[in-house]
């Protein structure tokens, strides 16, 4: 259950950076992640549209990047609709 609180976790930190950027909708987050970094990303796309549902980043798509560096879990960017 570790991948819930981390996906939790990655939902907040894209509701922040939307609510600044005006964004109505969150399309595509992308994420960066090591091969040591101890994270299933299966899981975490699992729990995604369960924790996200409601919130301004439903129905968006993640996408993982192999990190060059092992233990490297992190949140490089995020695709929005344009603001109204």
């Amino acid at each position: 259950m570790h991948e819930a609180g981390v996906t939790e976790r990655i939902l907040e930190i894209v509701v922040e950076h939307a609510k600044e950027a005006h964004a109505h909708r969150v399309t595509d987050v992308y994420l960066e992640v090591g091969e040591e970094s101890g994270i299933d990303t299966d899981s975490v796309e699992l729990h995604w549209p369960l924790l996200a549902r409601g919130s301004v980043a439903e129905g968006a798509t993640l996408h993982f990047d192999e990190a060059e560096a092992p233990f490297t879990f992190r949140l490089t960017s995020i695709e929005v609709d344009e603001p109204n």
